[in-house]
């Protein structure tokens, strides 16, 4: 009788620790899924960025860097500014444009770029939001100034997030 009382209750906290494990395994992968997913949401808010690479416009290449720092809200708008250095002249900016993320954390980036109220050039990305959206890395996909030139070339942009949602 005693025996059969250990293997009742042996196979009663067995039973319950399977369920249980169970309970955690699917709360874990539920919520890994959805920490593999981006949204508006979840890149919205105040970002910092550098900028590095070659512009090569038909006078030749000229380095360029700069740094920056944008809000993203959760309706797409972009609005920021922005200090760069091209070919060595130092410029400050301001920036306007939207953004655009997928559930697979990739995007797009659409930004004017404007010195004292007027529109020098507008700067496209590719974007691929990493760390639960909280950095990015972008590849500028195309430089169309205000004449309508586009202007080749080879930038990358390292970003990370200062502040979730708009503050």
């Amino acid at each position: 009788m005693k025996n059969a009382r250990i293997w009742i209750t042996t196979t009663l906290l067995l039973t319950a620790a399977s369920l249980c494990l169970q309970a955690q395994t699917a709360d874990i992968a539920e919520h890994s899924t959805d920490d593999r997913t981006c949204s508006n949401a979840s890149v919205a808010g105040a970002w910092a960025f550098t900028e590095t690479g070659t512009f090569i416009p038909t006078t030749g290449a000229a380095p360029f860097a700069a740094v920056a720092s944008y809000t993203l809200d959760s309706n797409n708008n972009l609005v920021g500014t922005a200090t760069s250095s091209l070919g060595g002249t130092v410029s400050d900016f301001t920036l306007q444009g939207s953004g655009m993320v997928n559930p697979d954390c990739t995007g797009t980036l659409s930004i004017n770029v404007y010195k004292s109220g007027t529109l020098v050039r507008t700067a496209n990305f590719n974007i691929v939001y990493v760390n639960n959206s909280r950095a990015a890395r972008a590849l500028n996909t195309s430089v169309i100034l205000a004449d309508g030139t586009s202007v080749p070339s080879v930038v990358t942009f390292d970003a990370q997030k200062v502040f979730d949602g708009l503050r």
